[in-house]
């Protein structure tokens, strides 16, 4: 039985989102492979995860303005490449051993640091396994720039143009998308899911989210929703925080607006399908499975670096709208809900700028590798 090696890196967020999204696909399409997947930064250290997981949930959450200055730039990543380096000579021989153990076919990776790693034993020539490195963001950043890289899937041509400025080969960079559960493909009844989780069938809905983390002012873009005159009901997914979770638990009786709440799920998909807008953070993967529902995505407060990459790309197409101000949001619901046009404009583009099928496009190249 053939094996395929998937790493990411922590226990939530984005990264292992995606590493899942591609196995699930792999085993759809070839049942008899023997796909594992890997968080790089636990199998090296468990110590060594808590520590980094830690470091940057206070610099997104406290100096998120410090984070954006230090985030890609050629000066930093100039100064921590001997540190990089260093870190990858230490992490290799335990890595070179578990590939050696499981024998894998391809490699892939959803995340520079572990990519680096691998790409440093390949340029060693201490192992010969193709290795794909699959982009989570819009906009890449340079700690994925390694010779040992095969191949780098990217979600759009302005992905592809950073990669190649910074030399890597035209050829070595395909455009697949972001990989989305292959469940986004589905289309559900909203009769359906309005009777399983007691939605009111005939009236807009607004979906509001903060990531897997619930991540975010969700608690005040709540209440700033709350006073918005136009009619509508309101489902929140507060992901794995259980204070926020316990908050709208208590709170939910307070609220004018017909409320719903759930924590961590795993079926995003259907809510969006029957939502109308969707206010979200800005990460790569949340906002790629919002443009293949084709909704009308308003993002809030993009940390700066990765997200406000994104934001910057996917707002040059008008695929989503964005605000620094929660205040703001109530007004921009209200414009979309009363401009029938302007909402409709914003789905479509969203729609124009989705890979549906991005998943299943990624595990297509994996297996040409395999054939």
């Amino acid at each position: 039985m053939k094996k395929i090696l998937i790493f990411h890196i922590s226990q939530f967020g984005g990264h292992r989102k995606a590493s899942e999204n591609i196995k699930e696909a792999l085993i759809l399409k070839e049942p008899n492979l023997e796909v594992i997947n890997l968080n790089g930064f636990a199998y090296l250290s468990p110590y060594v995860e808590k520590f980094v997981d830690s470091i940057y949930t206070l610099a997104i959450k406290y100096l998120p303005p410090l984070w954006g200055k230090i985030y890609d730039k050629k000066k930093v990543i100039k100064t921590i490449t001997p540190f990089t380096k260093l870190i990858n000579l230490i992490a290799a021989p335990k890595f070179l051993s578990l590939i050696k153990k499981i024998k894998p076919a391809v490699i892939i990776a959803t995340q520079a640091f572990p990519c680096g790693i691998i790409a440093e034993l390949k340029k060693n020539r201490w192992i010969n396994v193709p290795l794909i490195g699959v982009v989570t963001d819009y906009y890449p950043h340079r700690l994925w720039i390694h010779q040992g890289v095969d191949i780098y899937t990217v979600a759009c041509q302005g992905a592809k143009d950073v990669l190649t400025t910074e030399g890597v080969n035209p050829e070595k960079v395909k455009i697949l998308g972001i990989p989305i559960s292959v469940n986004f493909l589905k289309a559900y009844d909203k009769k359906e899911l309005a009777k399983k989780f007691g939605f009111s069938l005939n009236t807009n809905t607004i979906l509001l989210m903060g990531g897997g983390l619930g991540i975010g002012p969700i608690k005040k873009i709540a209440k700033v929703l709350d006073d918005v005159e136009e009619k509508f009901q309101l489902i929140v997914i507060c992901g794995k925080n259980k204070k926020l979770f316990n908050w709208f638990k208590k709170s939910v009786k307070y609220f004018k607006k017909r409320l719903f709440y759930f924590g961590y799920i795993d079926f995003v998909d259907k809510l969006m399908d029957f939502s109308d807008i969707i206010i979200t953070k800005a990460g790569g993967l949340t906002i790629s499975e919002a443009l293949a529902k084709g909704m009308a995505t308003i993002v809030v407060n993009p940390i700066p670096g990765q997200e406000e990459r994104n934001v910057e790309y996917l707002e040059r197409k008008k695929a989503i709208l964005k605000t620094n101000s929660v205040k703001e949001i109530g007004g921009l619901v209200k414009t979309l809900l009363r401009d029938r046009n302007k909402l409709f404009s914003l789905k479509r583009n969203a729609l124009q700028n989705a890979t549906i099928d991005s998943s299943l496009r990624i595990v297509n190249l994996v297996l040409s590798y395999l054939n």
